[in-house]
């Protein structure tokens, strides 16, 4: 008798534990849910927004649940506010485009371009083709 009452008690004590474990879970779910609100409330226009599925975007607007995200070459895409990640920051190519803009020279002529040799060291190869036409020529008059 004693062992059903304390089997009885470790089951009511389990329940108890996962009711309030499951209670605390959709209270900080739903606080969770009107931050992410808030902020979609309080970002500004040409802010890079990146999705859950890793599209990077600037946002336009906010229409209910509905959010208006900028893709690079100029079109407009709506996305649902859920699939919305992570608001701010800067998209991970955004950096490195800028700076290979800013290194982006061309090759002085004497540089040697991807470990070729500059082209002033090699022969121009005129002479091959001269000696192609004339071999071509001569072929022509036997005919």
């Amino acid at each position: 008798m004693d062992q059903n009452l304390l089997l009885i008690a470790m089951l009511v004590l389990a329940v108890g534990v996962m009711w309030y474990s499951g209670r605390s879970r959709k209270q900080q779910m739903a606080k969770m849910e009107e931050e992410k609100r808030e902020q979609l409330r309080t970002v500004t226009p040409g802010a890079w927004v990146h999705t859950r599925v890793g599209f990077w975007g600037r946002f336009v607007d906010l229409d209910g649940d509905i959010v208006v995200l900028e893709t690079t070459d100029g079109h407009e895409m709506y996305w649902d506010r859920q699939m919305i990640g992570e608001i701010g920051g800067e998209p991970p190519l955004e950096g490195a485009a800028q700076e290979a803009a800013e290194d982006d020279e061309a090759p002085e002529e004497d540089e040697a371009v991807l470990g070729l040799e500059p082209a002033a060291d090699q022969p121009d190869g005129s002479e091959d083709a001269d000696a192609a036409t004339g071999a071509a020529d001569e072929a022509d008059d036997k005919n």
